[in-house]
This record gives C-alpha cells, sequence and structure tokens, in this order.
C-alpha cells in the first residue's frame, strides 16, 4: 500500500444497506483499488460491518462525545494517516476533536439546509446552514453528491456523485419478456421515499390503473410502505429484496417519483443499471447526466401518463431502458464519480 487514510463516520458504510452505506462502502472499495490503505472508525450501533471487514480494518467508537474523542485519538495514533474522509456532515461532532492536526475531507452525502428551505422550514433551514458553514470552514475539502449541492454549500465544494457497480447488475439478472409492472424502491422511513408513495397513492397510480387495468406496482426496500399506497390495486409489498437486479431486471418501468429530496438518489442510477424504463421526476435524476436515458415527468397527470404508455407498449420500454442500461455501466460507476475523493488521498 501507498498512502493511507482513516475514514471517519457515524454510519456503518454495507454494501447491504441504504444509499449512503452502500456509498461509503464503494467509495473505500475504489480506494483500496486504487493503492490507498484505508482504516475506518464508525460509531458502535446494531449496523452490521461484517463486510466491511473482509475489505478493511474496522473498529467501533462509543456514541458518548468525550469517550469518542478519545478513542479515536488513539486510533488514529496508531494508524497515523496522512489525511482522513468524513462520511456526512453529522459525524463532524463525533470525530472533530480527535482530527486535530490531521486534513480530511468532508463528504457531505445530504445538505439538509436545502431540504428545509424547499418545505418551508426557515428556522431548522437557518440552523443547518450554519452547522454546515461550519464544517466547511473546518475541513480542508468537501465533497457533495450533485452540482446542485454543491452550490449550495458555496464555491470550493466539488462533486463525486453516486454511482453504480456494474458487478452487481449483471446481464443475467435481466428477464427476456418484462411483465408489465412498475416498481418503487428505497427505505420507507426514509421522508422523501414516504412523500413519493403518497403523492403516487394520491395522484399517481390510481390514473396508471385506469389506463392499463391489469398493471402492478411492486414495492421493494426495509420498511412500511404508506398505507394509502399498500391499499390501492395492483400494488405488492416484498420488502427487502433479496436481489434488486432480479426484481427490477423482471419489470417494465422504474419510478422515481422523488420531490424536494436530500441529496442525490443512489436509486436512479441504480434504476437505470437494471434496463428498466426510468420514469423520474426532476429532483428524482438530480445529480446524474442522463438526458435521453430516461422519461422526465414532473407532474402527476404526466407521471400517470408516461408510466401507462410505457406499460402498454413493451418496445417502446425495452428502448429507453436499453439505453438507461447502457449508459449508467458506461458513465456512472463508483471509479468515475469516487475520483475527486481519490484525487484528495493522494496528494494530500
Amino acid at each position: 500500500m501507498g498512502r493511507t487514510i482513516a475514514w471517519l463516520s457515524a454510519e456503518t458504510p454495507g454494501i447491504d444497506g441504504g444509499g449512503g452505506r452502500r456509498r461509503q462502502f464503494h467509495q473505500i472499495r475504489v480506494l483500496l483499488e486504487r493503492g490507498i490503505g484505508v482504516h475506518v472508525a464508525t460509531l458502535e450501533g446494531p449496523q452490521d460491518d461484517s463486510r466491511l471487514r473482509e475489505l478493511c480494518p474496522v473498529v467501533r467508537f462509543p456514541a458518548r462525545r468525550g469517550r469518542a474523542s478519545r478513542e479515536l485519538r488513539q486510533f488514529l495514533e496508531q494508524v497515523e494517516p496522512e489525511s482522513a474522509v468524513v462520511a456526512h456532515v453529522e459525524s463532524l461532532p463525533h470525530v472533530l476533536r480527535a482530527l486535530r492536526g490531521i486534513p480530511f475531507l468532508l463528504d457531505f452525502h445530504n445538505v439538509n439546509s436545502r431540504w428545509h428551505a424547499a418545505h418551508g422550514e426557515e428556522r431548522e433551514a437557518s440552523r443547518w446552514r450554519q452547522r454546515e458553514q461550519g464544517a466547511l470552514r473546518a475541513a480542508t475539502s468537501a465533497t457533495a453528491c450533485s452540482a446542485e449541492e454543491a452550490r449550495a454549500l458555496g464555491g470550493g465544494t466539488e462533486v463525486a456523485g453516486h454511482g453504480i457497480a456494474p458487478d452487481e447488475w449483471p446481464e443475467a439478472a435481466l428477464a427476456a419478456h418484462r411483465a408489465p409492472a412498475a416498481a418503487l424502491f428505497g427505505a420507507w422511513d426514509h421522508r422523501p421515499n414516504a412523500e413519493a408513495g403518497r403523492w403516487l397513492a394520491a395522484e399517481i397510480w390510481p390514473a396508471v390503473v385506469a389506463a392499463v387495468p391489469d398493471a402492478r406496482l411492486v414495492l421493494a426496500g426495509p420498511g412500511e410502505p404508506p398505507a394509502e399506497l399498500l391499499a390501492l390495486t395492483g400494488v405488492e409489498h416484498v420488502g427487502r429484496a433479496e436481489s434488486l437486479a432480479a426484481l427490477l431486471g423482471g419489470v417494465r418501468v422504474a419510478l422515481v417519483p422523488i420531490r424536494g429530496g436530500i441529496g442525490a438518489r443512489v436509486k436512479f442510477g441504480e434504476a437505470l443499471a437494471s434496463g428498466a424504463a426510468v420514469v423520474s421526476t426532476s429532483e428524482g435524476a438530480e445529480g446524474f447526466e442522463a438526458e435521453g436515458a430516461f422519461a422526465r415527468a414532473d407532474g402527476a397527470a404526466e407521471f400517470a401518463e408516461v408510466c401507462a404508455a410505457l406499460l402498454r407498449d413493451a418496445e417502446r420500454a425495452r428502448a429507453l431502458g436499453d439505453t438507461g442500461r447502457r449508459l449508467a455501466l458506461a458513465r456512472l460507476t463508483w471509479e468515475r464519480t469516487t475520483e475527486p475523493i481519490v484525487r484528495f488521498a493522494e496528494h494530500r
């Protein structure tokens, strides 16, 4: 190994976790493949670290700030990293005292001030802005997951977008004949996903079924989807999918009806990689350069119309899905999107 970095996070990187955990796992994998030694320190708790330990050394630190600082300082003294990466601005209070003297990159998964401002929650937006700007002053460098998020933080923030791992989306997972079904996936305790489900239930899916009576909607992901969505005709909840590639590889359409979500959506790139025809709002596609590779629909009536048309027309859906898959596998890999973090680790 050449250079060594410490990777610090209150959330445990994990390939089987939600979007933020998967983002970290794949970023760490890329750093290791580039010959950079990575030692991870992550908060104690129930999040599984077994797959992460197959990649690199891992220690768990306590939530109590004073004790965490002492244990993290000991960890850093043992590892002697040239630099560090802190994942999530929420992780910074746990680790900042221990990092004194060590240059670090702060990877903003979410710019929370944008979310609260978009929802008219100005007091919370102001509180988060102060916190984010203080974090930027403390960090040596910073990255965000989309150009929009980087602009919200101000000058000097680079973009390290979300990506996909091509080996997780094999050709063998794609069905030769896809069912006239749509899929919506994500962690249902994540507020943007729950809001997307309620919007789909109230204004979109009933219109889709009216146009395509045999249409099915498959819901996947941990947690409980909104009750009003589960109550609709043609809806099935399968829970956490054992293979997301196989689930999406068997449906005709993948839906990303996110409005005003936090950060960029890992699910958008994954939906493209699946070969399903992707229907997304502008917010759902934020952070990805994919024009022509998906169907954009921002209003409820337009979203329902586009979804119904693709469910009716297998060839049109296949053509759009093939375009999206080619783009994802060629341009949206973690190897490409992690490059700003690799540069920081190589040169600090």
